[in-house]
């Protein structure tokens, strides 16, 4: 501040010398002999300021400036070690990748002596994340809306893929039946190429669904210039008896317990004959749980056991399948044992200039109760690949129903809307 005063005063006799007039000599003397005062008095500020320096650091001792040096050093390491964490955290990032995927449908059918109603409301996300090449998380909710309007959500399947090398990975949690075709790869709607699915392949019925273990699967080595894949799996053991309906089915879907039963073992083995031609064959063998009405549990031979058959040639699309689940008998169950068996054959083509595929697909069940069976045909309308509008109608016949008036036997119109994302 001081400095700065000095400074102002000096500005100001300079200032006035230089508007001073020439003929008044004493005041210019006089202002000269200012000028040298103040000049003198700067010397003297600055010398004060030159010893003040010096006794400050004469004052700190130099270890201190090595101490404080040192310090530097540490934070310097500890901020490169947080650098190194996060490029680390970056590079596993880089190897992570999360995808949500799935697909969502909504129809309206009209059947014979119903009335017809908006009866599907779908909605199923799928979720991947992967961790390079090693491991692989797949899972998928089915969430969909009932006739009473309540939401009802499951789990479809949700497990677990750890890549051993080039033509094997493991597989634990929930996953889809690796039996047979339909279910593990046709069954989402923008997939499936009618808007209803074969007789016998949906839930409760002749086809597997999914279970829950741990299944080994991968392709093999071309042998003869063909192609191979199989599926082997080792899984918690089904369910057989009584439905909430009234029915006697086998609920083949996953489950987390085998209620002391032992476990099902099966597999599926498909070879490429050519490109675009698959035939596989499915095993499967174990017991199923039975719970009686008396109380405890019993169990009962299960076997499952099919065939399938898919080919593409130009613009055909050709599929076909048959899948048997056999429950052997027990003379402690109220029930008798028996076959559950369905089929279905399918012809589709696709006009590329017209966006339009027809569809014709002939499906048969039967188990010990019933025996039905259906001709649908369709025409589809690609709006793109992943989306999809369905129109179809189903000739229902109950072989043991022939009642023209019961539900089996009653023929309906459907329509669809489904896209995959």
């Amino acid at each position: 501040m001081k400095r700065l005063n000095y400074g102002i005063l000096l500005s100001s006799v300079l200032i006035s010398t230089l508007v001073a007039s020439p003929k008044d000599d004493a005041r210019v003397e006089s202002l000269e002999k200012e000028v040298a005062s103040l000049k003198a008095m700067m010397l003297e500020l600055k010398k004060s300021n030159d010893e003040l320096r010096e006794i400050i650091v004469d004052k700190v001792p130099t270890t201190s400036f090595q101490e404080n040096k040192k310090v530097d050093t540490n934070e310097l390491a500890q901020l490169k070690s947080s650098v190194e964490d996060i490029r680390t955290e970056l590079e596993g990032n880089e190897k992570s990748g999360f995808q949500l995927a799935g697909y969502a449908s909504f129809g309206w059918s009209d059947a014979q002596g119903s009335g017809n109603s908006f009866d599907l409301v779908q909605f199923s996300p799928i979720f991947h994340y992967q961790y390079s090449n090693i491991f692989q998380f797949e899972g998928e909710l089915e969430i969909t809306v009932n006739d009473k309007g309540e939401t009802v959500t499951e789990l479809e399947y949700a497990a677990g893929n750890l890549y051993l090398n080039d033509y094997m990975t493991l597989m634990f949690g929930k996953f889809m039946s690796p039996l047979g075709q339909f279910v593990q790869n046709q069954h989402p709607a923008w997939i499936n190429k009618l808007p209803s699915k074969p007789l016998g392949f949906g839930h409760d019925g002749a086809a597997p669904t999914s279970y829950v273990g741990v299944s080994l699967r991968g392709g093999l080595p071309k042998i003869a210039n063909t192609r191979s894949n199989y599926a082997l799996f080792v899984a918690n053991a089904p369910v057989f008896g009584l439905a909430a309906d009234g029915d006697v089915i086998i609920d083949a879907t996953g489950k987390t317990t085998s209620n002391g039963t032992s476990k099902t073992f099966g597999g599926r083995f498909a070879i490429n004959p050519i490109s675009s031609m698959e035939v596989g064959l499915s095993l499967a063998k174990g017991k199923a749980s039975e719970t009686l009405t008396s109380g405890g549990n019993i169990d009962r031979d299960y076997d499952v056991s099919g065939l399938d058959f898919m080919y593409n040639i130009n613009a055909f699309d050709i599929k076909a399948e048959y899948i048997a689940q056999k429950i052997g008998e027990n003379s402690a169950s109220p029930y008798d044992g028996g076959v559950w068996r369905a089929m279905y054959a399918q012809l589709s083509y696709q006009f590329s200039n017209l966006k339009l595929e027809p569809v014709i697909r002939y499906s048969d069940y039967h188990n010990p109760e019933q025996e039905k069976n259906q001709l649908a045909i369709g025409l589809n309308y690609l709006f793109s690949n992943n989306v999809i509008g369905k129109i179809g109608y189903e000739f229902n016949k109950d072989e043991d129903t022939l009642t023209v008036n019961s539900a089996a036997n009653n023929d309906r119109i459907l329509a669809q809307f489904a896209f995959g994302f």
